[in-house]
């Protein structure tokens, strides 16, 4: 793989992991996407006081992540169900399992930059208060699921 191609999976997943830590509750495990993010923005709006704008600029973010996150798991079946027959074939399908690898990664270039173009965006309209407080609340999540690992 491309190293340009392996830094743009990194970034998009670093700013996935990065909203996805903000809208994380221990109470919303069986939410539907929809409403985890919908919280999210209530929380998000309530700690950090957003005007209108920044308040639009997040749900452009959340827009974005759900539907990128919906365009994911459409192809999961079939590329569930790809997997598995790969598996049941006396030999491996090489070419097969590159297809589907390359689909994600296909994937992942088209969304990348509309998830992180959201994600500036949002982010730049914030003050340095506001930057500092989501900085420092994203840290602590981060530190808190790192040794959270049960493996």
């Amino acid at each position: 793989m491309k190293l340009t191609k392996r830094i743009i999976i990194y970034m998009a997943g670093g700013a996935l992991l990065a909203v996805g830590l903000v809208a994380c509750n221990h109470g919303m495990h069986f939410a539907s996407p929809e409403e985890r993010g919908e919280w999210m923005i209530q929380k998000v709006t309530k700690e950090l006081n957003l005007n209108e704008t920044q308040l639009s600029r997040l749900v452009d973010v959340k827009d974005a992540l759900l539907d990128t996150r919906k365009t994911m798991r459409d192809n999961r079946e079939q590329h569930s169900a790809d997997v598995i027959a790969m598996l049941n074939q006396p030999t491996f399908d090489r070419d097969k399992a590159n297809a589907i690898v390359n689909h994600h990664i296909e994937m992942v270039d088209t969304r990348a930059p509309i998830i992180i173009d959201a994600i500036g965006s949002f982010y730049d309209s914030l003050d340095d208060a506001q930057r500092a407080e989501l900085r420092e609340f994203v840290e602590h999540r981060m530190e808190h699921h790192h040794h959270r690992r049960h493996w």
